[in-house]
């Protein structure tokens, strides 16, 4: 049962008070769950295959807070003849974190951040998650993930370069709009001549849609924006086209 404090509480503080419980209990929640599923994972796994090395403490930030568990580390041996060790628990659910913060969170950090400074991100994500998290912490996650996103963009550059884009969606015309804007730039980002970057953007889409009376969108839109040189944000545009649509 709640145990409310014998001052005098109003809706707010109720609310923001239960809110915690709730996270908390979804903490242990999404615990159990963790470590029963990593439990049937070790009794029908390949044994030939995996060989069981023990348990290993980790911790994820979540939506709810820091859940901590521990869960079944795995060696196999590769055709190489080389050993690997293997999370067969991480590889079933494909967990996909930025440090230790998970995907669903990374997001919300990277939409409040979008939109205000980093401090003002991390108060708002602690006050709207039961995770709590620094202005330093939102830093990290957003520099992991446009780390991330550099990566794939620019295998999806090679894969455009060597003709082999993944993109399936196949169309007779592909329309494609390029702009650019002059932004002002602080700190370490400021270039060594001037003040201003411009900030290439570039959209390519294969039609419209009607989304009401007299309101269209852009049909499959792809969207791309960046402060590389004119060559390497054509690569990186062109990437991106080919993961999207059949340029071969």
């Amino acid at each position: 049962m709640l145990s409310l404090p014998e001052r005098e509480i109003n809706f707010n503080d109720l609310e923001k008070e239960i809110f915690k419980i709730g996270c908390e209990f979804a903490q242990e929640l999404l615990k159990s769950v963790l470590i029963a599923m990593d439990q049937d994972i070790q009794k029908c796994r390949d044994k030939k295959r995996y060989r069981h090395k023990g348990l290993r403490e980790t911790s994820l930030k979540t939506l709810m807070g820091d859940v901590s568990y521990r869960r079944a580390v795995y060696e196999e041996i590769l055709e190489s003849g080389e050993k690997s060790y293997v999370y067969l628990l991480d590889k079933e659910l494909d967990l996909s974190c930025f440090g230790k913060v998970t995907s669903n969170l990374a997001v919300r950090i990277a939409e409040a951040s979008s939109v205000c400074s980093f401090r003002e991100a991390a108060r708002n994500v602690s006050s709207m998650t039961g995770q709590t998290i620094s202005h330093g912490g939102v830093w990290n996650v957003i520099q992991e993930m446009g780390e991330k996103l550099g990566e794939v963009e620019d295998t999806n550059a090679w894969l455009a370069k060597m003709h082999e884009g993944k993109g399936e969606k196949k169309t007779e015309i592909l329309f494609e709009e390029a702009d650019g804007v002059w932004i002002n730039m602080q700190g370490k980002d400021r270039p060594k001549k001037g003040r201003r970057c411009e900030m290439k953007m570039a959209v390519a889409y294969d039609g419209w849609e009607v989304q009401g009376k007299a309101r269209y969108a852009l049909s499959n839109k792809v969207m791309v924006a960046g402060f590389e040189k004119p060559k390497q944000f054509q690569q990186k545009k062109e990437g991106a086209i080919a993961a999207v649509f059949d340029t071969v």
